[in-house]
């Protein structure tokens, strides 16, 4: 019955969303048009030929010995015309598993995704990625409340040629939420696609999005390129991505790397656009910083977070749906600059607006996992997106009525409109210590990374629950084996 409440309580009355914003209209106005100015003036490289071709097939100007386009303004706002401004991918049969990334809309959180590399907290080192260790995040991931869509966890026991396709034909048995995958090549899409079609039910694909980068400065490579455009053909929502690192492959301003990263993918939107109008599309800009100090790239500083506000903010200004990387940081095991990072990087763009925020689980620069890590990103992001609700205010919760009856001198503990609204009106951490500093040590004096490990451990140690039935599970053995076959064979060709 309180969930009945609950819900009823939570149609009627509906928060105004917070949003930050970094930059003002006219900085976005000028962002916006500096960066159609790098992309018809300076050009940018695209190796893949026949995006190539299509460019120039619709009036870009093209090198073809350096591969080369500058891409007329026109072109763009013809793209961004095009381009969806609602973008659905689909969980298993309940429907909500389903994310619906829109302007002001719900916002949703994914793990890192692509990467091969684990912290075994047991063990205190890094090492490969298994196959075991695929279904155990994705067994995690299907836990967590706040994550949303499961990134892909690649395994370096067998052919990297068709891997991604192994993770998914794992991933598929212990989870019905949505996933995402970094793009391989188009055939292994294809591959993913077919596999994606067996456990869905009429109406309800993609159930997968793909995330294309362009490679700063200025290149589009081959590989991403064609999985873009394949994955346009098939529907799969694409997210179009700059990872451009400010003081090394974009300017050191912020601003200017703003610039070029806004015109990288504008340029791959495009393309998609031009490939199949009304493609699903999320701008989902990733941008870094560079540590002059250390010599070395950095995803968490606070500069990530103001840029990757900005980012979103151009998104939103385009009207469509938009992504951030989110929760990262670059230290690598699971201790307090890990989370202080993440919230640096993270929290602005979740601010701004992000419908879709990554980072989960993520260590080392986007380099590494962790099981535990992402049992506190959970945690995270139930804080963020928490804030990024707002306050609702109407007659109800401003609570005028309840002020009188209450009184002087008494407490509103069991009153009937805190047991109305306690439920939405905060978030419960799993994993907050609310002990006195006594009560703590009695209890064992154990810290956050304690906790995480045994909510993991207690998560793995339930039976496993199966997504496919058997006779799904036959026909995903089936395509995984001819796409293993059809991927060697490709990999010896090339």
């Amino acid at each position: 019955m309180q969930g009945t409440n609950s819900e009823a309580t939570r149609q009627t009355h509906s928060a105004e969303p917070l949003r930050i914003a970094v930059l003002n209209d006219e900085h976005i106005e000028r962002i916006h048009a500096e960066s159609l100015r790098v992309l018809e003036e300076v050009g940018i490289v695209v190796h893949y030929p026949p995006a190539r071709q299509l460019l120039q097939t619709h009036g870009a100007r093209v090198d073809e010995t350096y591969q080369q386009v500058h891409i007329p303004r026109q072109l763009v706002e013809v793209a961004l015309q095009s381009a969806p401004r609602r973008v659905t991918v689909y969980g298993g049969h309940p429907a909500e598993r389903d994310c619906h990334l829109y302007l002001d809309g719900s916002q949703y959180a994914r793990t890192t995704t692509g990467l091969n590399w684990i912290i075994d907290y047991r063990a205190a080192r890094r090492r490969p990625v298994t196959a075991r260790d695929t279904v155990n995040w994705t067994r995690l991931i299907h836990k967590l409340p706040n994550i949303h869509i499961a990134g892909s966890l690649i395994d370096q026991e067998e052919a990297s040629r068709s891997a991604e396709v192994r993770c998914l034909a794992r991933m598929l048995h212990h989870t019905d939420k949505p996933f995402m995958f970094s793009a391989f090549s188009g055939e292994g899409m294809r591959w993913l696609w077919r596999m994606s079609q067996v456990v869905q039910g009429s109406g309800r694909l993609p159930r997968l999005m793909v995330l294309s980068s362009v490679n700063s400065p200025l290149t589009y490579g081959w590989g991403q390129c064609e999985a873009a455009m394949v994955s346009a053909e098939l529907g799969i929502p694409v997210l179009f991505n700059s990872s451009a690192v400010a003081g090394v492959t974009a300017p050191v301003t912020l601003a200017g790397a703003v610039v070029q990263i806004n015109a990288e993918m504008l340029a791959a939107l495009t393309i998609i656009q031009l490939h199949r109008p009304g493609a699903p599309a999320v701008y989902a800009a990733h941008p870094m910083a560079f540590d002059m100090r250390a010599g070395m790239a950095s995803i968490s500083v606070a500069e990530v977070g103001l840029m990757s506000a900005a980012c979103v903010q151009m998104g939103r200004h385009y009207g469509l749906p938009t992504a951030s990387n989110g929760i990262c940081t670059d230290t690598c095991t699971p201790d307090a600059m890990a989370t202080l990072e993440k919230w640096a990087s993270g929290y602005l763009p979740a601010m701004a607006g992000a419908n879709l925020n990554g980072g989960a689980g993520s260590l080392a620069c986007v380099g590494t996992v962790s099981l535990e890590q992402l049992v506190i990103d959970n945690d995270l992001y139930g804080h963020i997106f928490r804030q990024a609700r707002g306050l609702i205010v109407d007659e109800e919760t401003l609570a005028f009525e309840t002020i009188a009856r209450i009184g002087p001198g008494r407490d509103y503990l069991m009153d009937e409109h805190t047991l109305r609204h306690f439920r939405e009106e905060f978030y419960f951490s799993s994993l907050a210590n609310r002990l006195s500093a006594p009560a703590w040590e009695e209890a064992g004096s154990q810290d956050v990374l304690v906790r995480a490990h045994q909510a993991v451990e207690e998560t793995l140690a339930q039976p496993e629950t199966h997504f496919l039935s058997e006779e799904q599970s036959r026909e995903i053995d089936n395509l995984l084996k001819a796409a293993e076959e059809a991927l060697a064979t490709l990999e010896m060709h090339i």
